[in-house]
């Protein structure tokens, strides 16, 4: 018989926690669930007093983000999985370490790998959750862009770019939240210091194209590879840099 993992669900919505314990109930037979809350609060005294395998934590909460949660609880020694509903957190990066997410709704199959992955983990000595690493991530997240374009220099959030392409001398830049690219009058080789060398989130997966691997949902292998961004645009892999962008998403061939 295989080794049961005990969970605890910290989610400020009751429909949150009640989808994701029917779920593990009906196709995670390695997982029970010991506790769950609403209460952020509530949620670290269950932590600290049951010291479970796993907690399934959201991170945009009342009172208490799931970052604050982990830095007042005292027992770390668990595998982490957020769960949450915004992709922008960029948490894809953490999912070879000792921390995984799950985006709402939750995907069973994605659930599924997620156990795996951490039973895989669990025959291994246990490390305490680096807080520091995932700080460092979300200000990573919090950088801010110069992008000089004709009229003006405007100042960008990183985490808000979904890709950039090159355009001759110019690059155009596609935002998660405008329809319309911004033409900027740098060039794409300007960008790849300032992203791709200090951020984990950006590849330059072909000449022309950086893209933010967080918008990316689907890697086609027809044509020599393409990748589809969150926005449905087409971007193409250059052979040399498909390996890096596969395990940037998680994916084994």
């Amino acid at each position: 018989m295989s080794e049961i993992l005990r969970a605890i669900i910290i989610d400020d919505e009751l429909d949150g926690v009640k989808t994701l314990t029917l779920i593990i109930q009906k196709f995670v037979e390695e997982v029970e669930i010991i506790a769950s809350s609403v209460n952020a609060l509530e949620g670290i005294n269950f932590i600290n007093n049951y010291k479970p395998d796993i907690v399934f934590l959201d991170i945009n909460m009342p009172v208490l983000d799931g970052f604050q949660v982990l830095e007042n609880i005292h027992f770390k020694q668990f595998s982490l999985v957020f769960t949450t509903a915004y992709s922008e957190y960029g948490l894809r990066a953490l999912k070879n370490g000792a921390v995984d997410y799950l985006l709402k709704p939750i995907n069973i199959e994605e659930l599924k790998l997620a156990i795996k992955r951490i039973k895989s983990k669990h025959q291994q000595p246990v490390h305490k959750i680096d807080l520091s690493l995932l700080m460092d991530l979300m200000n990573k997240g919090a950088l801010k862009v110069p992008v000089p374009t004709k009229n003006s220099v405007e100042y960008i959030f990183a985490k808000d770019i979904v890709c950039i392409e090159a355009d001759n001398h110019y690059s155009k830049i596609t935002l998660a939240n405008l329809n319309q690219a911004i033409l900027s009058s740098k060039a794409l080789k300007d960008y790849e210091p300032l992203l791709c060398k200090t951020n984990s989130f950006f590849i330059r997966i072909h000449n022309s194209f950086i893209v933010n691997v967080n918008f990316v949902f689907k890697y086609l292998k027809e044509n020599g590879g393409y990748v589809l961004t969150q926005n449905n645009k087409k971007i193409p892999v250059s052979k040399n840099r498909k390996n890096e962008l596969l395990k940037a998403i998680n994916i084994f061939e």
